[in-house]
Order: C-alpha cells, then structure tokens, then sequence
C-alpha cells in the first residue's frame, strides 16, 4: 500500500508540474490538493501525522509571529514620522 501512495505521489507532482508549465494554475491546482492528500495518507500509513501536526502548528506560530512583528515595526516607523512631524512644526512657528 505504502508502495502505491508513493508512486501516486510521484505521479500526481509529476502532472503538477506539467500543468504549471502548460499553463492550466487550475489543474495544476487541483494536482497540488491530491498531492496534499496522499501526503497526509503516506504519514498515517508510517504512523507520522503527529509530527506532521507539530510542525504545521510550529510553522503557523512562525507565520504569525513575523506578521505581529512586522506589523508593529510598522506602526513603530509611522508614529516616528509624525512625531518628526510634529516637531519640525514646531520649529517653525
């Protein structure tokens, strides 16, 4: 069994890949999504999905961690800019 999700697995990139080439995002899409499935299906079959989960919930904290960051680095750089603001009004009055 292990041996034939393998190969789908193979074959499903493989048409992937043709797809993208080709031009058809849409079927290449969908290939993608089987791809998903029969990876999800060959790590239960080798007993892996805990880790598998552990390292999706390690990549979305990752994610949203550099979003939270980024946006406060951003809101950090624009108060900065009106508080420069603020004081070259200032020194022009």
């Amino acid at each position: 069994m292990e041996v034939l999700l393998i190969v789908g697995l193979f074959v499903a990139s493989s048409l992937s890949l043709n797809f993208l080439v080709g031009g058809k995002t849409k079927s290449a899409g969908a290939m993608n999504i089987v791809n998903l499935c029969l990876t999800v299906a060959v790590a239960y079959q080798f007993d892996q999905v805990k880790n598998i989960i552990w390292l999706f919930v390690c990549a979305a904290v990752i994610v949203v961690a550099f979003f939270v960051l980024k946006f406060y680095i951003n809101r950090k750089r624009k108060n900065k800019n009106i508080i420069d603001a603020e004081l070259i009004e200032e020194k022009d009055d």
